[in-house]
């Protein structure tokens, strides 16, 4: 018995040590991990993510008493600007596509990189300082552009809305921020193919409508761009539920980031979620 207890005391002891050492080697990868994704978690920043925001302001004969709604969503959305941000406000008018230019700019310079081992910090705080009068200056004189937008009597009869939209995407193609466009207008397109006030919605219209303009080239790709609507009316509420489907359906097919709940009277839901223009569905 003494001999067989000599031959397996040296086994057991190797057992319990390779055990230990297994053990310990789990103990030491959990907490590696555990440390590592906290340690990866708090190296990333929140940052804020800059925007370029365009706003379609429809100044045609079918929008009417609008003004008031439309200054308010105008002066909501620039003055949530942040530094890095740019804006810009266009026309819909009876031809939106070739008429396509910008009415009032803004650009938001962004604040200079400061180093605290070279920068100085008496000098730094009075660039700041220029920065911020300097907005301030810019703001006036984009909101009194706007003001004279929106006073300017209408000139055109029909609402080119599928050119404006058109014209926007192009627009979008090279900005490399975060796209929003807001389109400020009753939504009645009303052109000598369609007058949205006076047709018999249906389901087939809709697909009739969709592929006319698809046809055309009118449903541009505008995947990546988060859309609001402001200012949606129609003579009575069935109508304004039937244009409001359209447009839904015209921007799914569009790929655009939509939401029916940004579709409506007033400014809803501002500022946007980073996921905005996210066309994944769950939008839609």
């Amino acid at each position: 018995m003494r001999k067989h207890s000599l031959i397996l005391w040296p086994t057991l002891v190797l057992s319990m040590l390779l055990a230990a050492c297994s053990h310990n080697n789990k103990g030491a990868k959990a907490t590696a991990s555990k440390n590592g994704a906290a340690s990866q978690n708090a190296a990333v920043p929140e940052v804020h993510q800059h925007k370029t925001v365009l706003i379609l302001l429809d100044k045609t004969a079918s929008v009417k008493d609008q003004n008031t709604v439309f200054s308010e969503a105008i002066r909501k959305i620039v003055n949530s600007l942040h530094a890095g941000d740019k804006f810009r406000l266009a026309l819909i008018t009876g031809e939106s596509d070739a008429d396509f230019d910008f009415v009032a700019s803004l650009d938001l310079p962004k604040p200079p990189p400061y180093n605290p081992l070279e920068t100085n910090e008496a000098v730094y705080k009075d660039t700041l300082a220029q920065q911020k009068d300097a907005r301030k200056k810019k703001v006036a004189e984009l909101f009194q552009k706007v003001d004279d937008a929106l006073k300017a009597k209408p000139t055109a009869q029909s609402t080119d809305l599928f050119g404006a939209l058109y014209a926007s995407s192009l627009f979008f193609d090279r900005v490399k921020d975060q796209k929003i466009l807001v389109i400020l207008s009753d939504m009645i397109e009303e052109d000598a193919n369609w007058r949205f006030n006076h047709v018999r919605w249906n389901d087939h219209l809709r697909k009739v409508i969709l592929a006319h303009e698809k046809k055309l080239g009118l449903i541009p790709n505008m995947s990546g761009i988060c859309v609001y609507v402001v200012g949606a009316k129609a003579p009575s509420l069935e109508m304004l539920q039937n244009i409001r489907f359209f447009w839904t359906q015209y921007f799914l097919q569009a790929h655009a980031g939509f939401s029916p709940d940004r579709y409506a009277h007033t400014m809803l839901y501002w500022p946007p979620p980073s996921n905005c223009s996210d066309s994944s569905g769950r939008n839609i």
